[in-house]
């Protein structure tokens, strides 16, 4: 699409949505220390650098590697999987209602459990508070009956996972007694409280299925329950406790999360829209870019929505200047007499020799013989001088082929230009919108313009 040094590469990183290397880089070697940090302590990586047979040297020198640079000097718990067959903790003394969808029966019977608590019976309710996130932050809320016995908050870089610590802390407050009655704020936390197989949350998994089964061990009677509520429901309890939790925790929260709490595609997208503040933007090019997210700027998903790869490469080629047009065959092609005169600024063709049209000698010579033998009488005009007498004939306008001359004003695309653009187009709404990018596609393949360079102009006669 771009030869030479003249590419704008800077741009074009943001224009397409494709990060520089330097970032990539960055995004895959802290994937890697994640995935080494999550490996069990007796796999080979782990244990490479302090134990080796192969070595060469004594161990104790502790050579510095790439290796050694990426493992972490911390590295989180680690919990062995269950076998396939097991992937999911069952317990006779524990029900899940979560699985069952809200209908008006699971409804009002849930809304009872919460208006109507017995007496000996505890209850845990665990939401997520508005704060900026990441972090998350959980709150959770115990109470024995109807009075409160304890409340707290809990902070994840994710949101199941605060959910899921929150549910721990609260397991772990006290000891209980009779039967729990647990209340979720939708059922995808439960599918991870339960499953033993390989996820990013097993080991607060196996720490909440081990406080469950100290607690059913405890008596043969102890019961856990869980339900699922909205937190839009009317009438909770404990909406106070919660919103003091939630005013709380926004005083506690980071308001910018640092990068050890985000993912690596989150601190990448991170580092690369502060480059985009830092960077100074000038050039026609950065009038169809916008802060990265993520996604391509509007202008090329329009562009890309035609699903044309001509249309597409076109696109960038003209909101870059590197296209076939004047400016680019003037800065970046000179001497190499391009043709740069738009096809409306040529005169009507002559008509070529031997048509009938140029077949006029014999007319011209009758004409003649007749205003000889017929000549009206000299005007003032023609008693003056022959330079004085010849009317200056008017100078023709040359177009030149530019992407402003052929968007917005060329007489020869008046037709295609109003059906596909409107009355009043303008390169800010072309090269910076959805519908522009989707309508210069448009544009470019009804008037076949700007796509190749124009043909060489004949030799003047």
């Amino acid at each position: 699409m771009f030869r030479g040094a003249s590419a704008p590469v800077i741009p074009l990183h943001y224009l397409i949505a494709i990060p520089p290397i330097k970032f990539t880089i960055k995004k895959l070697t802290s994937q890697f220390k994640i995935r080494v940090a999550n490996l069990p302590p007796t796999h080979l990586l782990r244990t490479i650098t302090t134990f080796n047979p192969a070595a060469d040297w004594h161990l104790s020198t502790n050579p510095e590697t790439a290796l050694t640079r990426l493992l972490p000097l911390h590295s989180p718990f680690f919990t062995f999987p269950s076998h396939p067959s097991q992937s999911k903790w069952v317990h006779p003394q524990v029900r899940d209602n979560t699985v069952f969808p809200i209908n008006p029966a699971t409804k009002e019977y849930t809304r009872s459990l919460i208006n109507l608590p017995e007496h000996n019976s505890y209850s845990i309710f665990i939401r997520v508070l508005t704060v900026p996130s990441p972090p998350f932050a959980a709150g959770f809320i115990v109470r024995k009956g109807a009075r409160l016995v304890h409340s707290s908050t809990a902070v994840a870089p994710t949101r199941i996972g605060a959910l899921l610590q929150a549910l721990l802390q609260s397991l772990t407050y006290a000891s209980f007694f009779n039967e729990i009655h647990i209340f979720l704020p939708d059922r995808s936390i439960s599918g991870s409280i339960f499953s033993t197989s390989k996820h990013p949350f097993l080991f607060l998994s196996r720490a909440l299925i081990d406080q469950m089964i100290l607690f059913l061990s405890a008596h043969p009677l102890h019961n856990i329950f869980l339900h699922r509520y909205s937190v839009k429901w009317a009438g909770l309890p404990g909406k106070t406790v919660f919103q003091e939790l939630t005013e709380r925790a926004q005083h506690n929260v980071f308001p910018l999360p640092p990068h050890s709490l985000l993912r690596p595609k989150d601190v990448l997208l991170q580092d690369l829209q502060e480059e985009y503040i830092q960077t100074i933007r000038t050039g026609h090019i950065w009038q169809s870019i916008t802060m990265p997210d993520g996604r391509p700027p509007p202008f090329i998903q329009g562009a890309l929505s035609r699903k044309d790869r001509r249309t597409f490469a076109a696109a960038i080629q003209l909101t870059s200047r590197h296209a076939f047009h004047k400016w680019y065959s003037d800065h970046m092609r000179r001497g190499a007499d391009d043709n740069n005169i738009c096809p409306c600024s040529d005169p009507t063709p002559s008509s070529p020799p031997g048509s009938p049209r140029s077949d006029t000698s014999g007319f011209n010579h009758l004409m003649a013989e007749f205003l000889a033998t017929h000549s009206p009488p000299p005007s003032p005009r023609d008693t003056l001088p022959r330079h004085q007498r010849q009317r200056p004939r008017p100078r023709r306008q040359i177009f030149y082929n530019t992407i402003e001359h052929v968007l917005l004003t060329c007489p020869l695309h008046s037709s295609p230009r109003r059906r596909i653009f409107g009355v009043r187009p303008s390169l800010d709404f072309i090269f910076g919108t959805f519908e522009g990018g989707s309508q210069l596609g448009a544009f470019q393949r009804a008037t076949n313009r700007l796509l190749r360079p124009l043909p060489p102009r004949p030799d003047p006669p």
